[in-house]
C-alpha cells in the first residue's frame, strides 16, 4: 500500500477490502439561495470542495428539483439560513396523482442541475469522485402532498392509483439518471429522506413501494457507477436495502433506533460511512473536541471499512472550525 494514497485510491481501497492510508471522509450542506441558480450553485459546490479537499462532493442541490417539475410551488430562500418553504403541493386529493406523468429531462429543472454537474466536473475532474443526489420515488411523491399523513392515506386507499404515478416518477429518474452520468456525475447519493422508516412503512409497504420501484433508478446509474445509499431517519430500513450494492452505504448512527456502524458490517459486508451527530456535536462541541470524537470514532472501529461522515447534510449553521476539525481528524 503507498503512504499516501490520493481520494480515488482510497476510496478504491476502502471498497476493496484494504485498509486504506486513512479513512475516506466527506461532509455535505445546502448552500441557499445559490441552489437557485445553476452556476452560483456549481460555484459553491466547487468552493465547498477546494475549501476542505473532501474524499468525495456529494452534489447537494436544491430538494426541490425532484417534485417542482409536477407542480409544487416554493418560496425561494431569502438568506443563507433559511430553507425554502413549500407553499402548494401538486397533489391534494387523490385522483391528482394521475397528473404525475413521466417528464423529459430537458425539464428547466432538471436541466439547470444537468448544468450544474458539467461545471463541477469540468473544474474537478475525473478521477476524483463526484456523486449526485437522487430522491427515491416515494420520497419525492412524499414531497407532492401537504403532510406524509396525505400520502399514507392514499397509499393505502388506493394503492394502484399511487403505482402508477410512482412508476411515472421512476420512469423520469431513470432517464435523467443515465443524463447525470453523461453529464459527468460518478454516481448517484441515492437518499431514501423519510420513507424507509418504520415510522411511516410497513414491512411490506417498504419493499413495494419503495425496493421495488427504487430498483431501476439505482441501477441506471450503471454497472460501474460510485453510488452511495443513504438510508434517512429513526428506525429504518437499513437491512431491508442491503441487496442495494452500494460503495457506501450511510445513515444516523447516532439514533439509538438505529444499527450502529459495527453492527450494521456484520449483515452489510461492505464499507459503511457516518459517525458524525451532525446536529449535535458537529453544531455544539468545540473544535477540540470535536477532533477527538472522531479520532475515538476511528480508533474504535478500525476492524470494519469506514468512511467518516454525517448521519445527513449537516446544519448551514454548522461552524466552519468545526468541519475543518472533522477534516483534520481523519489525518493519521
Amino acid at each position: 500500500m503507498p503512504e499516501r494514497l490520493n481520494h480515488t485510491e482510497r476510496l478504491q481501497a476502502l471498497i476493496e477490502g484494504v485498509k486504506p492510508d486513512r479513512p475516506p471522509v466527506a461532509l455535505w450542506r445546502h448552500f441557499y439561495p445559490d441552489e437557485n441558480y445553476h452556476a452560483q450553485f456549481a460555484e459553491a459546490m466547487i468552493d465547498w470542495q477546494k475549501q476542505f479537499d473532501w474524499d468525495f462532493l456529494k452534489i447537494n442541490p436544491k430538494a426541490s428539483y425532484h417534485y417542482e417539475p409536477w407542480g409544487v410551488r416554493m418560496k425561494l430562500s431569502p438568506d443563507s439560513v433559511t430553507k425554502p418553504v413549500r407553499i402548494r403541493p401538486a397533489v391534494t386529493q387523490l385522483s391528482d396523482w394521475a397528473n404525475v406523468q413521466p417528464l423529459p429531462v430537458t425539464h428547466p429543472e432538471f436541466d439547470a442541475q444537468l448544468r450544474s454537474i458539467v461545471l463541477i466536473r469540468r473544474a474537478l475532474p475525473r478521477p476524483f469522485r463526484i456523486v449526485m443526489t437522487v430522491f427515491n420515488p416515494i420520497s419525492i411523491a412524499g414531497d407532492m402532498v401537504a403532510s406524509d399523513e396525505v400520502l399514507l392515506e392514499h397509499l393505502r386507499e388506493s394503492p394502484q392509483t399511487v403505482d402508477r404515478a410512482l412508476l411515472a416518477i421512476q420512469s423520469t429518474f431513470v432517464h435523467l439518471v443515465h443524463e447525470f452520468r453523461n453529464a459527468g456525475a460518478d454516481g448517484i447519493f441515492f437518499a431514501t429522506t423519510q420513507w424507509a422508516s418504520a415510522n411511516r412503512l410497513t414491512p411490506e409497504e417498504v419493499r413495494r413501494f419503495g425496493i421495488e420501484i427504487d430498483r431501476p433508478v439505482w441501477d441506471a446509474a450503471g454497472a460501474d457507477a460510485f453510488n452511495v445509499l443513504h438510508i434517512c431517519e429513526r428506525n429504518i430500513y437499513l437491512k431491508e436495502y442491503s441487496e442495494f450494492k452500494a460503495a457506501l452505504t450511510n445513515w444516523d448512527t447516532s439514533d439509538p433506533t438505529n444499527p450502529t456502524l459495527g453492527d450494521a458490517f456484520e449483515f452489510l459486508h461492505r464499507p459503511v460511512m457516518g459517525g458524525i451527530a451532525h446536529e449535535t456535536d458537529l453544531v455544539s462541541d468545540t473544535p477540540d473536541l470535536l477532533r477527538d470524537k472522531v479520532r475515538r470514532l476511528i480508533a474504535t472501529h478500525r476492524g470494519i471499512p469506514l468512511a467518516v461522515g454525517p448521519g445527513c447534510a449537516i446544519p448551514v449553521t454548522a461552524p466552519m472550525d468545526n468541519v475543518q476539525a472533522v477534516r483534520d481528524a481523519v489525518n493519521p
